[in-house]
């Protein structure tokens, strides 16, 4: 493991694989699109908050790595949301 953190951003973008899958495949009909499409949404504000602190912040460079960090953690957020709409779905 080195001691920059990428192990740890592996594992992030390792979460947000496994629950987009679990996310997508466990939703019916119309709503495995929908679901797909909430969870890409939700990274794209991740993206575009790292953006934003990077311009804040006057450090283009910065902003990519955040960005580059917060998109899996939103993503992760979205398709754990999608999970739950799917089992309240399918319990009414």
């Amino acid at each position: 493991m080195s001691s920059n953190g990428n192990a740890v951003g592996g594992l992030f973008i390792l979460l947000l694989l496994v629950l987009s899958i679990i996310a997508v495949f466990g939703a019916k009909g119309k709503w495995k699109g929908i679901n797909l499409g909430i969870i890409a949404l939700s990274m794209a504000v991740g993206i575009g908050i790292g953006a934003a602190l990077g311009a804040l912040g006057g450090n283009n460079e910065i902003g990519a790595h955040l960005a580059a960090t917060i998109m899996p953690l939103t993503g992760s957020c979205g398709a754990y949301v999608c999970i739950r709409k799917n089992k309240i779905r399918q319990a009414a």
